[in-house]
């Protein structure tokens, strides 16, 4: 991918420096991506007031994000790897942006879950295109750890979507609140397009550990088709779709239980739905710093056992007979999970090549967006027609299907290498 002339026309940073300035224009490019897409959980008891809505309708706003969300993840992988990461980002941003401000105009149920949906395929552009811009941006050796630092910007998003959303909610309206938010997104497409960094050269063989990544010229010819044929892939995208299917369910439905259920104010759901997310976030990195250095190969040794352990706590929280109690399994839970999410990529992202990765890491992240498709339907349902508890307790079949996709999948980097090649 060539620079943009206006980058291009600075003087060469060192790779250092490249990978920091990256890391740190990526990571708030990802804050405000999650203050965007999780404003709207916070807002849900706002929106189902004003239009009439039980449970099953709100999941349905949710749902019908993640679905397009979902789909136009290979297209965003797609347009990076043809275009740049660059280009496409920026698009993404800008146009989300637009929808995220028109959430606060709409007019009824019908309006809002089309512009929901438009927002899901503009945001379903991004993640690609931000995983192939840090991959372009850092050494093999590193990546896991860079890649841990700029996605935990997720996590603590999701901790400040609320912390940001609940206080502007309660004083000006959920409708004021999309039109401020996307201001934010507009800002950030122009740091991205003014100051990202150009790649750095593309290596063939990882500094440190001898790890030989796929060249560019062995996969130049890979078509999207081939990379379907993947079958090692599909394994990492149904790993990721159990992780994200207890992540979503989450997401989605805690600031509204609080509020519904536990009797808890806008503001304080909000200050208590982020403490679980804040332990996310020291996860994640933790996470991609222990794949980089010492469960590269053999992540299964993370993953599994953080996986066992948080599903015990969910059903935990599932039952929890008190506010705090709830909210420190939760805590615990995603403290503990939260340990598998850059091991998850770990694998694909360090082996195959800058032409590929665009595309590949999009094909994985579509199995996290799909299982967030249909957490929250499935939990709306099962919070109108059973209980709140039984919905939480649903999201242990996600850490079943991690598990057992995990143990499916490659560890090691040969075998990913082999695979990838015959597809």
């Amino acid at each position: 991918m060539s620079a943009s002339p206006a980058v291009a026309a600075r003087p060469s940073l060192n790779a250092k420096r490249v990978t920091t300035v990256s890391v740190t224009i990526l990571f708030v490019a990802w804050i405000v991506n999650y203050v965007d897409r999780l404003a709207i959980t916070t807002a849900l008891p706002s929106l189902a007031k004003e239009f009439g809505l039980d449970h099953t309708q709100q999941g349905l706003i949710l749902t019908v994000f993640f679905a397009m969300y979902a789909l136009f993840q290979l297209p965003g992988g797609f347009l990076a790897d043809r275009i740049g990461a660059k280009r496409t980002m920026i698009a993404a941003m800008v146009a989300w942006s637009l929808f995220t401000g028109l959430t606060g105009l709409v007019s009824s149920f019908g309006m809002l879950l089309i512009v929901r949906a438009l927002f899901g395929v503009t945001e379903g552009l991004y993640p690609g295109a931000s995983m192939k811009a840090v991959a372009e941006r850092t050494q093999p050796h590193n990546r896991m750890t860079a890649n841990g630092i700029v996605t935990s910007a997720n996590t603590l998003g999701a901790a400040l979507a609320p912390l940001i959303a609940a206080p502007v909610i309660t004083a000006v309206g959920w409708r004021h609140t999309f039109l401020a938010v996307a201001g934010a997104g507009f800002l950030m497409a122009v740091v991205i397009w003014w100051a990202l960094p150009a790649p750095l050269p593309e290596p063939t063989v990882a500094e440190g550990d001898g790890e030989r990544v796929l060249t560019t010229s062995a996969t130049t010819d890979v078509s999207t088709a081939q990379l379907l044929r993947s079958g090692a892939l599909w394994r990492f995208t149904l790993l990721f779709g159990g992780f994200d299917l207890v992540v979503w369910g989450l997401l989605s439905w805690v600031p509204s239980y609080l509020q519904t259920e536990r009797g808890v104010s806008v503001t304080a759901s909000g200050a208590l739905a982020s403490i679980p997310n804040f332990c996310a976030t020291l996860s994640m990195i933790a996470g991609g710093v222990l794949f980089d250095r010492y469960f590269y190969g053999r992540h299964r040794l993370l993953i599994i056992p953080s996986c066992a352990v948080g599903g015990v706590l969910l059903l935990f929280m599932a039952y929890a007979t008190s506010t705090t109690t709830f909210i420190t399994y939760q805590s615990f839970a995603m403290l503990v999970l939260f340990l598998s999410f850059m091991p998850i990529f770990g694998l694909p992202l360090r082996m195959l090549p800058r032409n590929v990765v665009g595309r590949a890491s999009a094909l994985i992240n579509m199995g996290g967006q799909l299982a967030g498709a249909v957490a929250p339907f499935i939990m709306g349902l099962l919070a109108d027609h059973v209980s709140f508890a039984a919905a939480f307790a649903f999201l242990i079949f996600g850490v079943v299907v991690a598990i057992a996709a995990v143990l499916w999948a490659p560890q090691r980097p040969e075998e990913l290498r082999t695979d990838f090649t015959h597809a």
